[in-house]
């Protein structure tokens, strides 16, 4: 009797463990208390949060015969663990407080198309390179992106009315910021933009700046240097591989924005993360992508996910695949490596100014200002460096 009940107690703790109501493919839900709604929550094993690798979080869930709509990210969902990339469905309007703190791992994040608030200390101290907020954000919380060193370039958009304190404070290598709003946010505290210096702000005309240079956070010449924005059209290769049966793994990157388009023409994602997962159905479907500023739509590309092999095709394949260059930046001198025989290499700064542009073998780009964000264009491979 006495054994009995210690396997009782123990089952009892380690089902406590899960902080949640029920799992499903690895992931913990919670009753939200809105009836056949649940929210995401911590998978607590051992007193840790559990979670590891990639999570593309469902839209609905079935529990015990029923079905259940996935609306939240609950608080502390996956703080602390150890996940690298996630992408929250559009069904989710609300995400909590600390959801993703201290995930160090945490590489990249694509958010829902109806989210309205990034809560406070939501991704603090992660490791995400780049950021997109949809359009529908109107606020960014306390502290949401403090001590993010990996950021380096964010894109706000239009909706952005709000960004509090220590917002991204302590973001040392933010280095490019996209404000697609016209009036330039409220900041709520002298330390929204903490510790930063040289970076560059991009919004949407000359007419805005000026809404921007009268604000004296956003008109800090120490902190940012503005610019109105460019047009821009990359000529890109999206690299892909099937992820299980389910999903097909697009790798995007080059510091952009991307909004993401079904088969219906409907809008499914804005991201700006290194990689996208585009559903594999029961028959061949075309995806299109556009890379975007958020404020200026680029050349839209299209990809076919095949439901047999799962292998994506471009269908406009006017720029067949070719190595792709290595570009890297030291001490005011852009380095290429690889093949650039006989192709254009052109540079521009974020102002559209260009700087360089030949027929050239060359592997070195000397001499340029420093503290500055360059597009760089080899052939038909699109990079954005600092130097």
């Amino acid at each position: 009797m006495r054994y009995l009940l210690l396997i009782i107690i123990s089952t009892i703790i380690s089902l406590a463990t899960w902080a949640g109501d029920f799992m499903s493919q690895g992931i913990v839900y919670s009753f939200t208390g809105n009836r056949h709604e649940v929210a995401v929550d911590q998978n607590i094993v051992d007193g840790m949060n559990a979670y590891e690798g990639i999570y593309i979080i469902p839209s609905t869930v079935s529990y015990e015969g029923e079905n259940y709509r996935v609306t939240t990210v609950a608080e502390h969902a996956f703080a602390h663990s150890k996940v690298t990339e996630v992408v929250i469905p559009n069904s989710v309007t609300r995400i909590e407080d600390h959801a993703f703190a201290f995930a160090s791992d945490l590489t990249d994040v694509t958010l829902p198309l109806q989210l309205e608030v990034i809560p406070d200390y939501c991704f603090t101290s992660t490791a995400i390179e780049n950021i997109a907020l949809p359009e529908s954000v109107k606020d960014v919380g306390y502290g949401a992106f403090q001590d993010c060193s990996m950021l380096h370039t964010v894109l706000l958009p239009a909706s952005l009315k709000f960004i509090d304190d220590y917002a991204f404070d302590g973001c040392h290598n933010l280095y490019e910021i996209y404000c697609a709003a016209t009036e330039a946010p409220i900041t709520l505290g002298d330390n929204t933009f903490g510790g930063l210096k040289n970076v560059d702000l991009v919004v949407a005309d000359d007419e805005t700046i000026d809404s921007y240079t009268d604000d004296t956070i956003w008109g800090n010449d120490d902190t940012f240097t503005l610019f109105p924005n460019e047009d821009f059209y990359p000529t890109m290769e999206f690299d892909s591989e099937p992820f299980n049966q389910y999903w097909q793994k697009i790798s995007l990157g080059n510091n952009l924005a991307y909004k993401i388009y079904d088969e219906n023409d409907e809008l499914v994602a804005v991201t700006s993360a290194s990689h996208f997962y585009l559903a594999a159905l029961d028959h061949n479907a075309d995806y299109t992508i556009v890379p975007t500023t958020l404020m200026f739509d680029s050349d839209p590309f299209t990809v076919t996910v095949d439901k047999t092999t799962g292998i994506n095709q471009y269908i406009d394949d006017a720029f067949p695949a070719e190595p792709d260059p290595i570009i890297v930046a030291h001490f005011g001198t852009i380095y290429i490596y690889g093949d650039t025989h006989l192709k254009w290499t052109s540079v521009w700064d974020m102002s559209g100014r260009l700087y360089y542009q030949r027929i050239s073998s060359d592997s070195q780009i000397i001499d340029l200002p420093r503290n500055r964000v360059y597009i760089v264009k080899v052939g038909n491979f699109v990079k954005k460096i600092f130097v």
